[in-house]
């Protein structure tokens, strides 16, 4: 079957999925993502559809237990979010190079200067600094 007829992992999906395996609740995954926990539900739902696998179930006393699946998956699914994570920071990152040179006369250097460094402030783009 070509790339582009295949089945797409959401993203969003993985995620929700990573914070229900990491917190052991559907609850606090709800609150971080900021949605239902009916929604995170559905969402985990929608992932295992996708995959065609459980990846969850529940165990005793309510817990939340990965299946082999989900204990696969979660590896896979920090893979896979970690690099759009690094996809996105990249192309929100200004694209800034070089080196700013500031050029004042004396008097007004320390009066002006270290204010002015401060709002500029921080490490430069890509923490070169």
């Amino acid at each position: 079957m070509p790339w582009f007829r295949r089945s797409n992992l959401d993203p969003d999906l993985l995620r929700a999925f990573v914070l229900i395996a990491d917190g052991n609740s559907f609850t606090r995954a709800a609150s971080v993502i900021g949605r239902t926990q009916s929604a995170v539900s559905m969402q985990v739902r929608r992932l295992e559809e996708t995959l065609g696998h459980r990846v969850l179930s529940r165990g005793k006393g309510g817990t939340i237990e990965l299946t082999p699946d989900g204990r696969y998956l979660l590896t896979r699914a920090r893979q896979i979010l970690a690099l759009n994570d690094e996809v996105i920071a990249t192309f929100r990152q200004p694209r800034i190079a070089g080196t700013v040179r500031l050029g004042c006369p004396d008097d007004y250097a320390l009066a002006y200067i270290p204010s002015i460094l401060r709002r500029f402030g921080g490490d430069p783009p890509g923490g070169a600094g």
